[in-house]
């Protein structure tokens, strides 16, 4: 009897294929060897690269969300030091990965999100799903009085996020934290209630 691929693990070579590679740095006989799966196998769970670019997008998308609930679930400082340490988090992770990878939803977004509107949709989806979680602990910040109530929380938490992304894209030119410490210096100044 033969070996039965299993999904989940594909999905996991896929998410670590696409996030140092890209889309188009990585072909289908690429993805079969770092999964060590035959070709047949491969298309008897998806339909073409895009499609397993998707569902590795969709499952990251997911996980990262639960993650992230999980996160602020257990965090028990304020709103706005819960946030700070949130994102410190997130520039540590980067600083352990040598800064040569950032956010698989964000490097599948930035290379392919004008040419393959499945996967920039499903990019969206995962950013949404990501800043309502964020926007619920940036609320609380408001009703506490530790955040500024001029934005709302959405906004505030897609202000926070973008600019993560965006020095992301820096931190992989320079392989240096050093535009991330800046972001997060001015963002939790600019969010901060005076």
């Amino acid at each position: 009897m033969g070996y039965k691929h299993n999904k989940e693990d594909i999905l996991e070579t896929g998410f670590h294929v696409l996030r140092k590679n890209g889309y188009h740095g990585v072909g289908i006989n690429e993805i079969l060897k770092e999964a060590g799966i035959p070709k047949g196998s491969f298309y008897n769970f998806f339909e073409s690269k895009e499609d397993f670019a998707k569902q590795v997008m969709e499952h990251h998308g997911v996980e990262q969300a639960n993650w992230i609930e999980g996160y602020f679930k257990q965090a028990k400082d304020t709103p706005i030091n819960n946030l700070k340490e949130f994102y410190r988090t997130l520039i540590h992770l980067n600083e352990t990965d040598a800064y040569s990878s950032g956010c698989l939803i964000n490097v599948l977004s930035s290379e392919v999100g004008r040419t393959h509107d499945v996967l920039a949709l499903e990019a969206n989806q995962c950013f949404l799903g990501w800043i309502n979680i964020i926007s619920r602990e940036i609320e609380k910040g408001q009703n506490e009085g530790q955040i500024r109530k001029d934005f709302t929380a959405l906004e505030i938490a897609e202000y926070l996020h973008s600019g993560i992304y965006g020095a992301f894209s820096r931190m992989k030119v320079t392989r240096s934290r050093v535009y991330l410490d800046i972001w997060w210096d001015m963002s939790f100044t600019f969010i901060q209630e005076k």
